[in-house]
């Protein structure tokens, strides 16, 4: 049985020297990298997987992963990316330079050796012949064209009557398909070009369950900005459908893929001239800077969940969740807690003055929507 070779691209020499152990144990052959131009000459060992450390000291974990997607020597060799930050605008951006996966440190060594061989399992759609390719297009075009796609919704509850104010959307594929995991759909979407119609397919799906229910609240729409920026959608979008443009908040996932931000900012300021609500994602993850909410104007933040978790118990996250509801409350934008998992933390959230919150505590992601 051939013994996969993976490229480890790690500066702490400790982290290092345990990874590498731990993968040996597995029967993985390693070669070890400590910055990204040595990642960079060793990659011509053309190795079956790449490990990626996000913060190397010479360079971006996330720009030696464009560098590997641009060379066609190497563009189909899969990469997983460690990172300390478990932010969703984090995970997406890695996903739009062309990583596999993200693993989040401190991370469990079964979890690893899980990932890496799942990785390496989907890492067909890359590497694999024609005939694996088409097998997943035509599983995708089979998801967009008999519109496969489940919503589910989250509700987003006022803190002063923990009545919804609104519902986040959150689409997921058939749990029979071989493209179940969300994620990988639309990665696969990504690379085929029918990201958008995938995008706009779950907001259809959404829209007509919403309607079902009495259109009750204001609905979430995940929307990544060069969705925006690309002209794909309009309010045109939503007369289709018969929805109140009012009613429709767009909620902006990754600051970072903004390739025009004059162009984008140009453009979220005409739809909300046409009744749209915007609300900014991930707010304190490090994406989503209070520079951008000041030039977007949204009349929505949402806490990134990695300040909210534990908050009760952690004087920096208070700090700075109290500075982004101060800055806020004088811009007269609604703020909003995501992930709140325990009592306690909802409870300091409502000390702290956050309007609303969503998380399992609250409400898990449902098919229906209640209250």
């Amino acid at each position: 049985m051939h013994q996969k070779l993976i490229l480890l691209v790690e500066d702490d020499p400790i982290a290092m020297g345990t990874s590498s152990a731990l993968l040996k144990s597995h029967n993985y052959q390693v070669d070890c990298a400590a910055n990204g131009a040595e990642a960079m000459e060793k990659i011509k060992h053309n190795p079956d997987l790449i490990i990626l450390d996000r913060y190397l000291p010479d360079m971006e974990g996330l720009e030696v992963c464009r560098k590997i997607r641009t060379d066609k020597r190497f563009r189909c060799i899969p990469i997983v990316i460690l990172t300390a930050r478990n932010t969703i605008a984090e995970k997406i951006e890695g996903l739009y330079v062309g990583a596999d996966d993200y693993i989040t440190k401190p991370f469990n060594s079964e979890e690893l050796i899980a990932r890496i061989d799942a990785t390496l399992r989907r890492s067909r759609f890359a590497e694999q012949d024609q005939e694996d390719k088409e097998f997943l297009m035509s599983e995708l075009n089979a998801i967009i064209d008999e519109k496969r796609i489940i919503p589910f919704f989250q509700p987003i509850v006022s803190l002063d009557t923990f009545a919804p104010l609104g519902f986040e959307v959150l689409s997921r594929p058939p749990q029979n398909s071989i493209l179940s995991n969300p994620e990988f759909l639309f990665k696969v979407a990504m690379a085929c070009g029918k990201y958008f119609q995938l995008e706009l397919l779950c907001w259809e799906a959404g829209f007509k369950k919403w309607k079902s229910f009495g259109c009750p609240g204001k609905l979430f729409l995940n929307c990544i900005p060069s969705l925006i920026e690309n002209n794909d959608f309009t309010c045109a979008t939503l007369r289709e459908h018969d929805i109140d443009s009012s009613r429709v908040v767009l909620e902006l996932t990754e600051r970072v893929s903004i390739q025009n931000y004059a162009l984008f900012f140009t453009k979220i300021n005409v739809l909300k001239t046409m009744g749209l609500e915007v609300a900014v994602d991930d707010v304190g993850s490090g994406f989503a800077s209070l520079d951008t909410i000041a030039e977007t104007k949204p009349n929505f933040v949402k806490i990134d969940m990695s300040l909210v978790r534990d908050i009760h118990r952690d004087e920096l996250k208070q700090s700075i969740v109290e500075a982004i509801v101060n800055f806020c409350r004088k811009g007269k934008i609604t703020t909003i807690a995501e992930g709140v998992e325990i009592k306690e933390e909802l409870q300091h959230l409502i000390g702290m003055g956050v309007h609303a919150a969503q998380g399992y505590y609250l409400a898990k992601p449902s098919l229906t929507i209640t209250g």
